[in-house]
């Protein structure tokens, strides 16, 4: 929230059009009742004079009366505001900025650090916009990709593990069932059952017999951002794993060479457009067999 623009709107300072502004957060709501509240109170008003005169009155009586126990309900007036003040500083800090997606749906959110977390479908995230400087943590639910920009730790909270990073770009997949982080870029330190490992670029952890282990990813970012695999100098042979993989398909290599290496990328919604991309800058060939088998040669071999 614009810090400005809310001292504004408390000092009674605002525009019309700053307002509209401060409307659209969606902590401005508490900070609103808690202002209505606020001016219910009512404080009694005080008469100087009178009290100057009532208190040497006292001081010049000499009665050996024992003094009675007065209360003082101006003080306990200032009293009660104060600890609304207190205790509305701590709830509205408590506050959390929730965002959940549908089924086939993607969000990009933008944190207060400039950090960006795309949202995959049927997710959600939870994060404290007020207290984010001093620490930068959410939780989530579901799958996201984090574009994390540099500054204090970064931490991501699941209900199967955490993820910790300073500045990087990995993503996560949580869904009850299944956990893995796969790191971009940068370093990522992902922690399961009080066990920790690091990951570097390329590398991927994921809870396998209820265990974390590590394996070795090949495409440059996830696969669900775009429906696309897309690659950068690797092997024929990784690529066409990931293409058995998102096509349901068994793909049969005949006199290729195999220390081709790739860079490109290819859709997951045509199969036979995939093919081309992936085949025609190698100098293959393919041939579809069916929607199971796949044959892929050097055009050499094919002519």
């Amino acid at each position: 929230m614009n810090t400005q623009l809310l001292d504004k709107w408390l000092n009674g300072t605002h525009t019309a059009e700053e307002l509209a502004t401060l409307e659209t957060y969606p902590e401005f709501a508490a900070y609103q009742k808690i202002d209505a509240y606020a001016q219910k109170i009512e404080m009694p008003s005080f008469n100087t004079e009178m009290g100057l005169q009532e208190l040497k009155e006292k001081l010049n009586t000499k009665s050996k009366r024992t003094p009675k126990v007065r209360t003082l309900p101006v003080l306990l007036k200032l009293a009660a505001v104060l600890a609304i003040i207190a205790a509305s500083y701590v709830f509205i800090n408590s506050l959390s900025t929730t965002v959940t997606t549908q089924l086939a749906e993607t969000k990009t959110i933008v944190l207060p650090d400039t950090s960006e977390v795309l949202l995959n479908g049927i997710s959600e995230i939870s994060y404290k916009e007020n207290s984010w400087e001093d620490h930068r943590e959410l939780n989530l639910s579901g799958e996201a990709y984090f574009k994390v920009a540099k500054g204090k730790k970064f931490t991501v909270h699941t209900s199967q593990g955490d993820v910790e990073v300073l500045g990087t770009q990995f993503n996560v997949l949580e869904n009850g069932t299944h956990f893995s982080v796969t790191c971009y870029e940068g370093l990522v330190a992902v922690t399961h059952n009080d066990k920790t490992i690091k990951l570097v670029k390329g590398k991927s952890a994921a809870i396998l017999d209820g265990s974390l282990q590590m394996t070795e990813v090949f495409t440059t970012k996830p696969e669900w951002i775009a429906n696309e695999s897309s690659y950068d100098d690797v092997s024929i042979t990784n690529v066409l794993k990931d293409f058995e993989t998102t096509y349901h398909t068994t793909v049969t290599t005949k006199n290729i060479d195999v220390t081709l290496r790739y860079t490109g990328s290819y859709t997951h919604k045509d199969l036979e457009a995939a093919l081309q991309t992936i085949t025609i800058p190698l100098g293959l060939t393919y041939t579809i067999e069916s929607e199971t088998s796949i044959i892929i040669t050097s055009k050499n071999t094919s002519e």
